[in-house]
Formats: C-alpha cells, sequence, structure tokens
C-alpha cells in the first residue's frame, strides 16, 4: 500500500486544498485498499483535536492519541505526566500549510512505532527470486512459497480466533483443519477464507492478474473492492481476477475495471506426464501452455533470478508450451530456441532477447 500519498491526500482534503483529481486519486486508493480508512480517522482526529484558529501543540496532541490506544503501543513511548486532559504548556500558531506538515509528521512516526511493535511479535517467511520455500505455520498448516514472495503471521497463530495470514506473491496452502478457527489468507486485492483444504493464491504487485486456485476442500474468497460479494471455489476450480488500466495518466485500476472469472482446472499434458499449471511450481516445475515469450517475462524472472530484456518484438510474440525443471536459464533459453528462431545474450543476471 502507498501509505505516504494516501495520507498524503487526505491531509490535503482535510485543509481544503485537493484539487478533483487529488480527490478521485484518493477514492481510489481508499477503494483500492480498504485498510487505509483507519488512517483517515486517525488523521481526522489529529486535525479536530488542533485548537481554534491553527493554534496548536502536536507533542499534546500525539501524547493524547497513544494514550487513548495505550494497549497498542510500548508503555516507554508514552511521556510522563502527559494526560488526555492536560492543556498544553505552550502554543504556537502555524497556518494551514505548516498543520498539514505537523499532522503528517505525528502520523507518520506513529505508523513507525505501531510497525516497529508488531514486528516483535509477528514472522515474516521471504522467498526471493530464483528462490522457492516449504514451511510448517504454528498450527500445523503446510505452506510451499513461490519465487519473490513474502509471508507474515502472528507467533499467536494457533490460539487466534482467526488464524489470518497475510500474503504478497504466490503461496500453496495445505490448511490443518480446525472447525472454529476459520484460517484467512489476506492479499492487495482478495481475501480467501476456509477451515482446513489445500489451495494455491497468486498476487503480484505488478501483475494485473491475481488467482485462487482450489484443490481440495471448499474456500469463500471476496475481492477488496467488493467485499461483501462472497464467491464459493469448488475443487479443481480457479478463480481469476483481472485488473484493467484506468485512461488517466495510468492510474490505478477502478473497480469498474476488472473483470472476475471461474473456471475449472485441467491438467496439461507435456510429453508422457501431465501437470497442473497453477500449482506445478511447488512440485519444482516451471509449467507454461501457448504463451507468449512476453507473457512468460515476469515467470522466467522470478524463477530464474534474471532481469529479462525482450528488445525484438517478433520473439517476444512467439508462443511456447514446456516445462522446466532442473534446467539452468541457458539451458532453458537454448531449448525454446529449438521451438522458435530468436537468438539470446546472458551476462550476469540480464538477460536480453533479441
Amino acid at each position: 500500500m502507498d501509505r505516504s500519498r494516501i495520507i498524503e491526500l487526505l491531509a490535503r482534503k482535510l485543509a481544503g486544498e485537493a484539487n478533483s483529481s487529488e480527490l478521485e486519486e484518493l477514492a481510489s486508493l481508499i477503494s483500492r485498499y480498504p485498510d487505509s480508512v483507519y488512517y483517515e480517522e486517525l488523521l481526522g482526529q489529529l486535525w479536530e483535536e488542533s485548537p481554534a484558529e491553527n493554534d496548536l501543540d502536536m507533542d499534546t496532541i500525539y501524547q493524547k492519541h497513544l494514550r487513548k490506544y495505550a494497549a497498542d503501543f510500548d508503555a516507554d513511548l508514552l511521556l510522563p505526566g502527559t494526560y488526555p486532559d492536560e492543556e498544553p504548556s505552550t502554543k504556537k500558531s502555524y497556518n494551514a500549510f505548516a498543520t498539514i506538515a505537523i499532522c503528517l509528521v505525528a502520523l507518520s512516526s506513529l505508523l513507525y512505532l505501531t510497525k516497529r511493535t508488531v514486528a516483535k511479535t509477528d514472522t515474516q517467511i521471504v522467498a526471493g527470486k530464483g528462490v522457492r520455500k516449504n514451511v510448517k505455520l504454528p498450527d500445523g498448516t503446510m505452506v510451499w512459497l513461490n519465487s519473490d514472495s513474502k509471508l507474515s503471521y502472528s507467533n499467536k497463530i494457533s490460539q487466534q480466533k482467526k488464524r489470518i495470514v497475510h500474503l504478497q506473491g504466490e503461496a500453496f496452502f495445505d490448511v490443518a483443519h480446525r472447525d472454529h478457527q476459520p484460517f484467512i489468507v489476506k492479499t492487495d486485492r482478495m481475501c480467501v477464507k476456509v477451515l482446513g483444504t489445500a489451495f494455491n493464491v497468486k498476487d503480484y504487485a505488478l501483475e494485473s492478474s491475481s488467482e485462487a486456485t482450489l484443490l481440495r476442500g471448499s474456500i469463500e474468497l471476496s475481492v477488496n473492492e467488493r467485499a461483501q460479494q462472497k464467491i464459493l471455489l469448488n475443487p479443481s476450480e480457479k478463480f481469476a481476477l483481472v485488473e484493467g488500466r484506468s485512461k488517466k495518466n495510468g492510474k490505478a485500476p477502478r473497480s469498474a475495471d476488472m473483470t472476475m472469472t471461474i473456471a475449472h482446472v485441467l491438467p496439461i499434458t507435456i510429453g508422457d506426464e501431465q501437470y497442473i499449471e497453477e500449482t506445478s511450481w511447488k512440485d519444482n516445475t516451471l509449467v507454461f501452455k501457448n504463451e507468449t515469450l512476453e507473457e512468460l517475462k515476469p515467470r522466467l524472472e522470478r524463477w530464474f533470478n534474471v532481469k529479462i530484456h525482450i528488445e525484438s518484438s517478433q520473439a517476444g510474440s512467439y508462443r511456447f508450451t514446456g516445462a522446466f525443471k532442473k534446467e539452468e536459464i541457458r539451458e532453458a533459453m537454448t531449448a525454446l530456441q529449438l521451438i522458435k528462431p530468436f537468438t539470446f545474450k546472458l551476462k550476469e543476471h540480464d538477460l536480453i532477447i533479441y
């Protein structure tokens, strides 16, 4: 989430200085990231607590907020002798612009302190490019984490009423069944809820599409921008969300630009073997069917930890079907050359196709 941009736009809105384009951008960001409503509420509180005629002591206001939510912060963050009903000992006069700046500083400090506190109790698993990991969560759930992905969760996930994990990238989950403790996967675009099942979730920030594929059991999912709309998947079904781009200056996609589909997952036969393309990666096999080199580019970059530059539009439009297992990047490109004619040059972590 672009927290700094949301905070900046909220401050301008409160000061009455946001233009129509900025208000439109803010509405789109809040719609896309529902959690940002927290920032709107907090910044509004900071603004309202500033005395009339822009006379305020932001240190006191900030301490008031910490007192109000004391349970969420370390005790040593609170200054002794500062209470919610205290009057500021000194007052300074600021114009509207300075008030915005101070609110931003206070809110940014609070976000930093909150993050610092949360980090003490949360666990984060990271799989870099070219790396895939398999981990077992405290509740017994098995997770396979794909390249360039990140999974975070509370150390107390086993004791929580809702077992919540946050995912950036792609992961396969084999969830330990617990009747009264639903397992929830949250990404930037959607939320998946289960009790015990096996499924795959793919949601990379820089890609316009997101997917959830169910192999066993059942899942309930919702798109963040349409949280009230629940979608149920049956085994061997895949939900796909594709976001278009807004026509105005390449801004974030709007709800109206989204396309949602549900399709059956069918095995792909390559040579003498069958694969499930959506989940083959967890078995260390990269499977692709009738994809252009341009479409394959982000998957190849993550899989082999390289940066790919396609300088030939013709080569970029070539379509391939295949499976890579233990191949290195040079071997993989040589194999593709046997199907379609193109040349490539590999230099350290850069691959140039022309």
